[in-house]
């Protein structure tokens, strides 16, 4: 993964980097979940296939003019190469496809049944990231922040820092 500035990178990556194409990946960099994934995908990069960039006004214009601010922060938005946009758990099995450890995992999520189960549960993480998580309030305040003292808590997971756990 490369850390160019958002202007180099908006349009045409390979032509100014001398680089293959690069998949842009955008994430909330305000979420732990968000934060775990893009460290995973960090490891399995080892070819520079990706181009993480945290989601704000600036990069969500740089990148593609048609990404929104509220749907990218529910969804994690995956642009191609050829400029297709992928979301969700879309885009989690287009990303899996470009590795060979978790290639099997991004065809079998392309197709019946495993689409539809890949995009509920990335649905349940995404919804309930902050309590699986540590959230601390989004790029935009997309998280719904910390339960009130008499609403239930939403899942059942513990947070990663109920086990010591620190970031």
């Amino acid at each position: 993964m490369r850390g160019y500035p958002v202007e180099d990178i908006a349009e045409k990556p390979d032509e100014q980097h001398g680089t293959k194409v690069a998949y842009r990946v955008l994430y909330d960099g305000q979420c732990e979940i968000c934060q775990a994934f893009v460290s995973w995908l960090k490891t399995l990069d080892r070819e520079n296939k990706t181009i993480c960039l945290p989601i704000s006004a600036e990069v969500l214009s740089a990148v593609d003019p048609r990404l929104r601010m509220d749907e990218c922060l529910r969804r994690l938005p995956v642009v191609t190469p050829e400029g297709e946009i992928h979301i969700g758990g879309d885009a989690v099995a287009c990303l899996a496809r470009l590795f060979p450890s978790t290639w099997l995992i991004g065809v079998l999520g392309h197709r019946f049944p495993f689409r539809q189960l890949g995009r509920l549960l990335y649905g349940f993480v995404a919804t309930n990231r902050y309590s699986l998580g540590k959230c601390r309030g989004g790029a935009a305040a997309s998280c719904d922040g910390p339960p009130k003292a008499d609403e239930p808590r939403r899942g059942g997971t513990p947070s990663l820092t109920t086990y010591g756990a620190s970031t």
